[in-house]
């Protein structure tokens, strides 16, 4: 099964597409930008990979905070 990747020079329907799949559970791994550090709901998220750093806290703060959502725990590596 291939990831999913996200990011800003895909149109935003194939982003949807992309996050629907994810969501249901048909694409287990997401590759992502800062796109889907923000204003997604991404339930059921329990592991994120910074490949780098963000520049401000807040970015850093939004990205690991797709997991532990709802009360869930989760885990964040940089």
């Amino acid at each position: 099964m291939s990831p999913g990747v996200l990011h800003s020079d895909k149109a935003q329907i194939t982003r949807q597409k992309i996050i629907n799949n994810f969501t249901k559970g048909s694409i287990r791994v997401m590759i992502a930008t800062d796109v889907a550090a923000r204003g997604l709901d991404l339930p059921n998220v329990h592991l994120i990979v910074n490949f780098d750093m963000p520049e401000n806290l807040d970015d850093y703060l939004h990205r690991i905070g797709r997991t532990g959502r709802a009360g869930q725990t989760g885990t964040a590596i940089t």
